[in-house]
């Protein structure tokens, strides 16, 4: 059994950050003895998970089939562009906590588009985690903000922004709405037919208890008390720009009211 470190500070990282040289392991030949899949789609509060199960030495998730990420860790591994199976291989091998827990975040178009990912992370995953929100139109008008702006993180470092996403356009909000539910529909399916444990978790439910999600993850990886670390509650602080925010709260009441008037 192999105990974590003494407790650091918490890490509040870029998820750009996570592809640096900092976060890899000496390589091992074993394979990890747990692994944990986070199931997502755009905004639903899967980086903060992520960033959580980090700072509890629970893996170290973060979007791996991500394209930047791709050719970032494919590079300095020595892995040939396309090489989906050594790629998998080489991530297992370099970033797996001393605990024995492998751990990545997977968005579903993610998925689709990297199938060799079926066989070794989603067939032998010893825990899948599917994080939604239940309130998808506020998940879609975050999506589109950020289209739109570039912001993706609690830090707003400028990342990829959409040409044509607007802060004025509903009928964009509306169809992300569409994407989003048929997203989750589809990591439903697939995860009901993989007959691994799985937690289909809100993240309006997770965010109000970060700790106690923390604690029934490891709790379902059998990890021992000194095999991970409780870190605290992550508060929202990431407030964009007024002018952004303000247009994020107009997309949100007309989003709802198209909605709303669709039901009637």
């Amino acid at each position: 059994m192999t105990s974590l470190p003494p407790p650091a500070p918490y890490a509040r990282m870029h998820h750009d950050r996570l592809d640096d040289p900092e976060w890899d392991r000496p390589p091992v030949g074993a394979e990890p003895r747990r692994r944990v899949i986070v199931c997502s789609t755009p905004r639903s509060g899967s980086y903060l998970l992520c960033r959580q199960m980090i700072n509890a030495g629970i893996g170290l998730p973060t979007e791996y089939l991500r394209s930047r990420t791709i050719e970032t860790l494919s590079r300095r591994y020595g892995v040939a562009a396309g090489d989906d199976a050594r790629y998998l291989a080489e991530l297992e091998s370099r970033r797996t906590t001393g605990n024995g827990v492998f751990a990545a975040k997977v968005q579903w178009q993610q998925f689709s588009a990297h199938p060799a990912v079926r066989e070794p992370w989603f067939a032998r995953a010893d825990l899948l985690i599917l994080l939604r929100r239940a309130d998808t139109i506020a998940q879609a008008v975050s999506w589109q903000v950020s289209l739109a702006t570039g912001y993706w993180s609690f830090d707003r470092a400028p990342g990829p922004r959409a040409e044509d996403a607007t802060l004025a356009d509903v009928d964009q909000v509306l169809d992300l709405v569409r994407t989003i539910g048929a997203q989750n529909a589809a990591w439903r399916r697939v995860l009901g037919g993989l007959k691994r444990r799985a937690i289909d978790v809100l993240y309006e439910d997770y965010v109000r208890d970060q700790s106690g999600f923390l604690r029934l993850v490891a709790r379902e990886l059998g990890l021992a008390a000194d095999q991970w670390r409780e870190p605290p509650p992550e508060p929202r602080d990431n407030r964009l720009p007024d002018e952004v925010e303000d247009a994020r709260a107009w997309l949100l009441t007309q989003a709802r009211a198209r909605a709303a008037a669709a039901r009637r």
